[in-house]
């Protein structure tokens, strides 16, 4: 479960309005295994909504920084990272589909969109969002985007964002080492 906070605000409405929905979406995906036996269509259905939202809170958040003029090299990052999300999101589903269990799959999924998001707003959004503020205030692109660096992380915050990315890094682990067994079970077939 994810919950909205004012440590993830970027304080710009629009933004700050998608990502409640996304956390809200995020939690239905949560509530509906722990709520008993997930049926996949219902998880299926979730995910859809999910991903759809995603994907137009990306566009709208990409188009706002198109218009605010944004130093290009953050743009690309930033909708890189977007790319990637769903990508990654729609991949894990299709091949977690090949797993038994509804409720290890759903809380796999909840896991990785939940670091996910918290890193990304906190640190990819919080980042955008100090740019545009001081492009708003008159910096340019370049100034905005080489002054990031400055931005300074709360600690309760930089840690928030170094569990989700060695929790991330732990799910990659995990799967890395399931498909090395799978290669290995092919191997040792093909061999015999």
């Amino acid at each position: 479960m994810l919950l909205w906070s004012d440590t993830f605000a970027t304080h710009i409405e629009l933004v700050d309005t998608q990502h409640q929905k996304l956390f809200e979406l995020l939690n239905s995906l949560s509530n509906s295994f722990k709520q008993g036996d997930p049926s996949e269509a219902v998880i299926n259905g979730i995910l859809e909504e999910l991903i759809a939202y995603s994907d137009k809170h990306f566009v709208d958040e990409e188009l706002l920084m198109a218009h605010s003029k944004i130093d290009p090299r953050h743009l690309n990052i930033h909708r890189m990272e977007h790319k990637s999300f769903i990508y990654d999101t729609k991949n894990m589903w299709e091949h977690l589909c090949t797993e038994d269990d509804l409720i290890v799959i759903s809380e796999k999924l909840v896991r990785f969109i939940t670091s996910w998001l918290t890193f990304h707003i906190l640190g990819t959004d919080q980042t955008m969002a100090a740019q545009l503020f001081a492009i708003q205030h008159g910096a340019t692109p370049e100034q905005a985007y080489e002054a990031r660096h400055t931005i300074k992380y709360d600690v309760s915050v930089t840690r928030l964002m170094l569990d989700s990315v060695l929790d991330l890094w732990q799910m990659s682990i995990e799967r890395c080492h399931q498909l090395e067994t799978k290669l290995a079970a092919l191997n040792d077939g093909g061999q015999q």
